[in-house]
């Protein structure tokens, strides 16, 4: 699913809104398999620049938060990017840039160095590990024509696409199978440690990445399922199939944050749901199942859009942005791969982002400065509107449906 998905965007440029499709999950692996080649090494597209990218001039400090710092340290032969989750092996670098003041989505790929070459160890996703590769040719490509001779060239660094079996198999291997989640009608994924109104004092469960807190709404049961890594792009889809799949999960609520792509949007001052995605030129449309309580107790502080999937905040250029702004409004790697997993396994689903960025206009607040002051102070309004909608949909939903 994901490879296949992410090859077409590299391959197609831009896509267009065209009519629903839902396609079977197995027919999509079989066209992933057809264009994937195990272990064979791929450029990253390398296009981004202070020229060409929506985030203009924030776009090197982007990226100098993001390069892990075994890359700043010498020149290598190559610097490969692949999907391994090893970070607890003895050999492994973590970032010291990893953001440890929050229990989740805070790991980032891990560094080991072999011989002249460096590798660059993300947990496995076609998306993820692509993201990361173009993160690092971007910027030694900035630091290149600054004029820095001793870092490793740009043309030097490639990937290793994973697979959906190789995030399938990753995703075996954590404690996962540990969740508890037999009888949970609803998790609820993503920024899940800003919801203290409807935890409460419970406690985070599991040893491992993946933990959670249980608890019931009426006759309905509730998971707030955190994980430490990200489930960045493809991840997240294969993340609600397993759930679907192994636990016959009911719902999945994803809480995150995302790129509004209409101009006169103001980052952190707005969430935005919806319930149709674009995802490689296909329509994806689900019912939202936060519609109701966003029109109930959100209707002040959340925009309604269409959104469209894209793997890389990289690939966000002038020109791909130019293509779709009259036709699209939200922008992130994840909401259409979860939908299109959630619209196959007849899971309820529904999104409520943070509108942290916009790809239209330049602003103060941005991807590059995430923790300034205001913008916190910003994001925590926009927290308390969640907690809001979240606790609405919830006690809605299982005293209208009776937990079912």
């Amino acid at each position: 699913m994901g490879s296949f998905y992410s090859i077409q965007r590299a391959a197609q440029g831009p896509a267009k809104l065209s009519g629903p499709s839902k396609p079977g999950r197995d027919t999509d692996l079989d066209l992933a398999q057809s264009h994937y080649i195990p272990g064979k090494k791929v450029r990253p597209r390398n296009e981004a620049d202070i020229e060409n990218h929506t985030m203009g001039t924030s776009l090197p400090r982007y990226l100098e938060i993001k390069v892990h710092q075994a890359i700043l340290k010498q020149a290598y032969s190559e610097i490969v990017v692949r999907g391994l989750y090893s970070r607890y092996s003895s050999d492994s670098i973590a970032f010291d840039g990893e953001k440890r003041d929050k229990p989740f989505n805070w790991e980032r790929p891990t560094a080991r160095a072999e011989g002249g070459i460096l590798y660059i160890e993300c947990f496995p996703g076609y998306d993820h590990v692509e993201h990361y590769a173009e993160i690092i040719a971007s910027y030694l490509k900035i630091r290149e024509a600054e004029g820095c001779v001793n870092l490793t060239p740009s043309s030097r660094v490639s990937f290793v696409p994973a697979s959906c079996s190789d995030t399938q198999m990753a995703l075996q291997a954590t404690n996962l199978g540990d969740f508890p989640g037999d009888g949970v009608d609803t998790v609820v994924l993503g920024l899940v440690w800003h919801l203290p109104r409807l935890t409460g004092s419970a406690q985070w469960c599991g040893s491992g990445p993946w933990q959670w807190i249980l608890k019931s709404f009426g006759n309905r049961r509730v998971a707030f399922l955190g994980f430490r890594p990200a489930f960045w792009g493809d991840i997240s889809g294969e993340v609600v199939y397993k759930l679907g799949s192994r636990f016959n999960i009911k719902e999945v609520i994803y809480l995150g944050k995302l790129g509004v792509l209409k101009p006169d949007v103001a980052p952190n001052k707005w969430l935005a749901t919806g319930g149709t995605s674009l995802v490689n030129g296909r329509v994806i449309e689900w019912e939202n199942a936060l519609g109701p309580s966003v029109e109930s107790r959100g209707q002040n502080s959340v925009i309604v859009g269409t959104h469209v999937t894209l793997g890389s905040v990289l690939h966000e250029t002038k020109s791909w942005h130019a293509e779709l702004v009259h036709e699209v409004d939200f922008v992130d790697p994840e909401i259409g791969m979860m939908a299109q997993a959630a619209v196959r396994s007849g899971i309820r689903y529904g999104y409520l982002h943070m509108i942290t960025d916009n790809l239209g206009q330049k602003y103060d607040e941005d991807l590059s400065n995430e923790r300034k002051e205001n913008v916190l102070r910003h994001r925590e309004r926009l927290h308390q509107v969640v907690q809001d909608v979240m606790d609405e949909h919830l006690t809605r939903f299982s005293t209208e449906q009776g937990g079912k």
